[in-house]
Parts: structure tokens; C-alpha cells; sequence
């Protein structure tokens, strides 16, 4: 402590020392303020000023609720809550986005002067014969230096790739965002698609209990002589394509679990259930977000721009290096043959360089660097108004599906109800002697078919309601 006192006294007794210094920073930070390069301007993407599946009279949907509060299944929200806490694509994203940061810290600390330090000691002894061969110099040196390199940001080379950093930190983390809305989507997706087929599977097994009593009927006539043998096949064909279907959905629901524990970053195993399709209170209407909302919005969108941004901002550090590049360094210690002088005044040791050091003739390259970093500009430029346009096209997707699944279950609860009533009176007629078995059968059919299909529209309808909250950007206030 008492030597770095006395260096520091030194230091301040030096009025050289001390003009150097103030003539480096004064120096360094004005000559800073050039900035070669093009500025970034948003593409004039042309705007859409409605959907066409839109409500004349929809609001805007800024304010509307978290997916927390859309989905209001217990065990859906807490599956949610799993995947988005153990997920190895999301965990695999944020650890990009911590990379970014990382990254972007490094280019901002590019703007400013490097610090360090040099301790060493050292001695050497030479015999006769060994001094004059320059090996070393017969003598001891201590030293300890504070050094100092700055590259004097001229004409906004590292401002532009601070900025190109920046820029991909915001990708990322958009990017991170959108696997995150993503991932709400697939999980509530793969649960409806669930609960739809354990509501197939139970109408199937309920089917296979129907025509097993009705095959026992049809072979107690058949042996007793009041039906044909025909009838009999036809009732254990039916029988049996019915069974058949069992097995099917149980296969099919073992392959959705296993999605959904996948996602979970989970080994196969058994999804818990909660609400049945019928029972979820999703919303049956949610208006949309005008197009300049809906760009502020999708995470998407906005990770295609901040990486045009980048791109853009390469443009400018393609420019800047055409110019010269300008590079100061600061010497600042002490020096001495003997370790009792170390803290002398006579052992001071500064000093101050400078470089300036720039290109004249390459044949072009770094002309050509530049058209480069254009070139590629314009492809981030085209992707991000082909990701606009894509959001527009989605969202007016999924406003027509949530419209128009409603209006297709509304038909297909009418069809289910219609075949329920046709079945019961067939099979009333039947058992009377007024229909034939033919015609039994068919009602079967139907009603069998209507009530799949009845199912099927109820969780696509569900899902149209996921499909927007995805096109909306995950919307509405994730958290």
C-alpha cells in the first residue's frame, strides 16, 4: 500500500504525466461523433386497414385478457405451466437470448478505453564470454506499467455493430417469445385433440355395448326361424368395425399423450384430464387488432425487423471501414534496475501513441464488402414484409375459422339430434316387424357418424380459438 501512495503522489507531482492524460480523453470522446452509413427506415409495407373475416363493428383487442384467463381448464393451465417451465426448445431459445446478451455487452464495451497491467521482474547475470551475444542484458529490471488501448470510434464502426448487437438481442428475444406463444398453442392443441378422442372412445365402446345386445337379438330370432341368416353377418360385420375402432383411438391417444409429455421435457406417461370440450368456456367471438397493433404485437414480426435492423446496421460498419481507424495508447507505471528506486520519481514511466492506419487500393474489395451487406439487407427486407403479410393472413385465417367452426357445429349438433331421433324410431319400427334390419343398420350408421363427427368440429372449434390467439402474437398480454 505505502508504494502505490507514493506512485500516486508521484503521478500527481507529474504535470507531463497528467496532460497526457487529460490530452487522451479530451481527445478521444469528440473525435467519436462521425457516423458513416445509411439510417434504418420502416418498410412501407402497405397497410390493412380490415380483415375480411371481421366484425364491421369489432374493437380493438389490445385489452384483451392473458391466455391464463382464456383457457379456464385447471389441469390445461397447469400443463401450460409445465411446458413453458421445462420445455427443452423454449430453455434452449432463452439460452440464445442470454448468448445475445452476452454479445451485445461485449460490443458496447468496444466504444471504450482497454485497460491493464504489466508486473515483471527480471535479472540476468552473463559470464565473459556470454555478454555482447545480445542473448540478454546483464542486468536487473523491475517494472509495473498501467496500459491503456482505445480505438477511437471515427466514423461509427463499433457504434453500428453495437447497434447490430442490439438489434439481434431483440431478435432473440422476440424469437424466444414467439417459441414461448407457440408452445400455449401446441399444448392447448394437442389437449383438445385428447379430450376429442376420449369422447370418441367412449362413444365407441358405447356403440360396441348397442350392437352387441343387438346382435343377441338378431341371433336369438335367427334361432328361432324369424330372421335370415344375412341378418345375423351383417349385425356381427357391424359389430366388429365398431370394435375394430377401439383399439384405433386407444393407439392414437397413447401418440397425443406422449406429444404432450414430450413437451413437457417428460418420458411417456399419463396426461391428466380435466374438462371436456363441451365444458371449456372458451370465448366464441374475440375482435381483432388494427394491422399497426397487430405489428407491435407479434413477436415474429418484430424479430423479423430488429434483424433487418442488424443487417442494416452491418451496412454501416461495411462503410466505416473504408475510412481510416484511428488507435490511441496510454502508458502509465514505473520502471527501475534496482527494487529500493522503484518508487522514485526519476523511475516514472509515460507515455501516449497514436495510429491512424486506413486502406488506399484493394481492387475493390471493400467496395464490394459493402454490396454484400446490401445484398443481404434487401433479403432481410423482403422476409420481413413477407412475415407481415403472412401475420395478416393468419389472423383473417383464424377469425374465419372461430366464425365459421361455430356455424359448422351449429349444424352438426342439428345432425347429431336428427340421427339420435331417426336411430329410436328405426329401431322402434323394427322391433315392431316395420322396418327391415337394412334399415336399422343404416340408422346405426348414421347416428355413429354423427356423433364423431359432432366431436370433431367441437375440438376444431376450440382449436380455431387457439389458432387466433397464436396469429394475435399470443396476444393479448402473455405473462
Amino acid at each position: 500500500m505505502r508504494v502505490v501512495r507514493i506512485l500516486f503522489e508521484t503521478v500527481q507531482k507529474s504535470e507531463n504525466a497528467m496532460r497526457y492524460l487529460a490530452f487522451l480523453f479530451v481527445l478521444g470522446f469528440p473525435l467519436s461523433g462521425c457516423l458513416v452509413g445509411p439510417k434504418y427506415k420502416r418498410s412501407t409495407t402497405a397497410s390493412i386497414n380490415s380483415y375480411l373475416s371481421a366484425n364491421s363493428t369489432a374493437k380493438d383487442s389490445t385489452a384483451l385478457v392473458a391466455w391464463t384467463e382464456i383457457y379456464k381448464d385447471p389441469e390445461l393451465t397447469k400443463l401450460i405451466r409445465t411446458v413453458l417451465d421445462s420445455n427443452l426448445d423454449l430453455l434452449n431459445a432463452v439460452a440464445r437470448v442470454e448468448e445475445a446478451r452476452a454479445t451485445y455487452g461485449i460490443s458496447k464495451a468496444a466504444l471504450y478505453p482497454n485497460f491493464g497491467y504489466n508486473v515483471a521482474a527480471s535479472g540476468y547475470n552473463l559470464g565473459s564470454k556470454a555478454e555482447g551475444t545480445q542473448v540478454a542484458v546483464n542486468r536487473e529490471v523491475y517494472r509495473g506499467l498501467a496500459t491503456m488501448n482505445w480505438e477511437i470510434d471515427l466514423f461509427g464502426k463499433l457504434r453500428h455493430q453495437r447497434a447490430s448487437a442490439l438489434a439481434q438481442f431483440l431478435a432473440t428475444q422476440n424469437n424466444a417469445q414467439a417459441v414461448r406463444v407457440s408452445l400455449i398453442g401446441e399444448t392447448a392443441t394437442f389437449y383438445f385433440i385428447l379430450r376429442d378422442l376420449d369422447n370418441r372412445l367412449d362413444i365407441a365402446k358405447k356403440t360396441v355395448e348397442l350392437r352387441t345386445a343387438s346382435l343377441k337379438l338378431i341371433s336369438d330370432r335367427f334361432t328361432n326361424g324369424y330372421v335370415s341368416e344375412l341378418d345375423e353377418l351383417q349385425a356381427k360385420q357391424q359389430l366388429a368395425l365398431v370394435e375394430a375402432s377401439v383399439p384405433n383411438l386407444e393407439r392414437q391417444i397413447i401418440s397425443v399423450q406422449n406429444a404432450l409429455k414430450l413437451l413437457t421435457g417428460g418420458t411417456p406417461g399419463i396426461i391428466t384430464r380435466g374438462l371436456t370440450n363441451y365444458n371449456q368456456g372458451l370465448p366464441a367471438e374475440i375482435p381483432p387488432g388494427i394491422p399497426s397493433q397487430l405489428l407491435l404485437r407479434r413477436p415474429d414480426v418484430i424479430a423479423a425487423e430488429q434483424l433487418l435492423i442488424s443487417q442494416s446496421e452491418q451496412i454501416g460498419v461495411a462503410v466505416a471501414l473504408r475510412y481510416p481507424t484511428l488507435s490511441l495508447t496510454g502508458l502509465l507505471g514505473v520502471s527501475s534496475q534496482s527494487l529500493q528506486s522503484i518508487v522514485d520519481p526519476a523511475s516514472l514511466v509515460f507515455g501516449l501513441s497514436g495510429g491512424l492506419v486506413g486502406p488506399i487500393f484493394e481492387f475493390g474489395k471493400r467496395k464490394r464488402n459493402i454490396e454484400v451487406q446490401q445484398a443481404k439487407a434487401n433479403q432481410f427486407s423482403y422476409q420481413y414484409q413477407k412475415t407481415i403479410l403472412n401475420a395478416f393472413a393468419e389472423v383473417d385465417n383464424s377469425l374465419a375459422g372461430v366464425r365459421t367452426y361455430a356455424q359448422e357445429y351449429s349444424a352438426k349438433t342439428r345432425q347429431l339430434d336428427a340421427a339420435s331421433r331417426a336411430y329410436s324410431l328405426t329401431d322402434l319400427r323394427y322391433g315392431n316387424g316395420y322396418s327391415n334390419y337394412l334399415e336399422l343398420l343404416n340408422q346405426q350408421d348414421n347416428l355413429l357418424n354423427a356423433q364423431n363427427s359432432e366431436s370433431i368440429t367441437k375440438s376444431q372449434q376450440n382449436i380455431a380459438v387457439v389458432n387466433l390467439f397464436k396469429a394475435l402474437g399470443g396476444g393479448w398480454n402473455t405473462k
